[in-house]
């Protein structure tokens, strides 16, 4: 019996070895066997940066190789001439969210990486530039490196914080409660932002309005809109001559350009039916709210449930009209809402009981076409058929814009 026991044993020891080596052999192995070679721009390239008109700079390499043939993503590194690329003056994964090959990079973000290397406004100096491979946990960088030689343009490539209007065509009657414009970064798919885009959800009527850099009276620069509508320099007042209301305003220091597009029927929409549960409106200091809304979570049968239903639902988000066109604000969810599609923040798809991330709650404009189950909240189980009040807030200061549920 003993020895029948042994054999037993043994043969278990065996396949449990063979196993574990057809693993070792068949397992992923991503370390990159080959990186590849810088394309374009050429070595040495010179670029004249036009932020104004110029078209993206597209960078390209051959592609790297990783031992098991898997996924490869790129990174481009930029430094000073000398550096090692240890802590590079800008980096920027390629296109296709760091799959391809290439990056097409803006004139205005050339403009960035050729402030961060010390080139003055309407100098000439030169950058290195490589890619960084990665597979998995392993990173590699191509042995490779160009220069290029970028020429900048006038004017700013980096800056402030927040911008700001003031007059009485705003909320803020002068500098010292001047309304503030947060800097936009690419956060959501679709998004497409330059440096200096600026923007702030405000209410607007006929007067005038002034743009400043600060709030502070004493070191604050002033500018105005010439007669080509371009932000220029100058203690000088514009006037706001579109319908009042509530407006996102978008401030392009790039390109020197101001946007006014009104925002109206703003309402809190069930994603199952369509219906809305409340109407929002502008209430100053970059908010909508509604103080009467009142949903019954969605049941099989229920009077306002669709045919296809066959569960309680509760999913939720904002539509509005951008200049008269429909819109949406939503969530970082995915359609399933087990997914982020913004990097670094979590998927929470349950009702909120105090165990969701902070984050939970932020808000943002969804891109056009957008599908019907993309971007959702879900109401928490006390909201079921009782009043309550939502606000959304487009607070500048704050890391994203949110919005609030409470209980009347």
């Amino acid at each position: 019996m003993k020895k029948i026991i042994y054999v037993f044993l043994t043969l278990l020891v065996a396949i449990g070895t063979s196993s574990c080596s057809d693993d070792d052999s068949n397992g992923l192995q991503p370390e990159i066997v080959e990186t590849g070679n810088l394309v374009t721009p050429l070595n040495n390239a010179p670029v004249t940066i036009d932020t104004q008109n110029g078209t993206p700079l597209s960078f390209s390499w051959t592609p790297a190789q990783a031992k098991d043939g898997g996924l490869v993503q790129y990174t481009v590194l930029f430094d000073v001439v000398g550096g090692d690329f240890s802590d590079p003056i800008y980096k920027a994964v390629s296109n296709s969210t760091g799959t391809a090959a290439s990056l097409s990079l803006s004139q205005a973000y050339l403009n960035v990486i050729a402030e961060s290397a010390g080139i003055a406004p309407l100098g000439t100096g030169q950058v290195i530039w490589t890619v960084q491979a990665s597979s998995s946990y392993f990173v590699q960088r191509f042995e490779e490196t160009f220069t290029l030689t970028l020429t900048r343009p006038e004017g700013l490539a980096t800056f402030p914080e927040f911008m700001y209007i003031y007059g009485s065509a705003t909320e803020g009657a002068d500098i010292s409660n001047a309304v503030a414009f947060k800097q936009l970064t690419n956060q959501m798919p679709g998004d497409n932002f330059d440096p200096g885009m600026f923007e702030s959800v405000t209410y607007l009527q006929g007067g005038e309005y002034y743009i400043a850099n600060s709030n502070d009276a004493e070191t604050a620069s002033i500018y105005h809109l010439n007669a080509d509508n371009e932000i220029t320099f100058g203690n000088q007042s514009t006037a706001f001559t579109l319908e009042a209301g509530a407006y996102r305003v978008r401030m392009d220091l790039t390109h020197l350009t101001v946007s006014f597009e009104k925002i109206e029927n703003v309402q809190l929409i069930i994603m199952a039916n369509q219906l809305y549960k409340a109407q929002l409106t502008y209430v100053g200091n970059h908010v909508f709210e509604a103080t009467n809304g009142n949903f019954q979570f969605l049941t099989p049968g229920a009077p306002e449930a669709p045919s296809w239903l066959g569960w309680e639902e509760e999913r939720y988000r904002f539509s509005y009209e951008l200049n008269g066109q429909p819109a949406a604000l939503g969530s970082y969810h995915n359609a399933d809402m087990n997914a982020s599609v913004i990097n670094g923040f979590t998927a929470y798809n349950v009702r909120p009981n105090g165990s969701q991330p902070a984050s939970y709650y932020n808000t943002y404009f969804l891109a056009p076409g957008v599908t019907q189950w993309e971007g959702a909240w879900k109401f928490p189980d006390a909201f079921n058929g009782n009043a309550f009040t939502v606000r959304i807030v487009f607070d500048p200061a704050a890391d994203s814009y949110y919005h609030e549920l409470e209980l009347n």
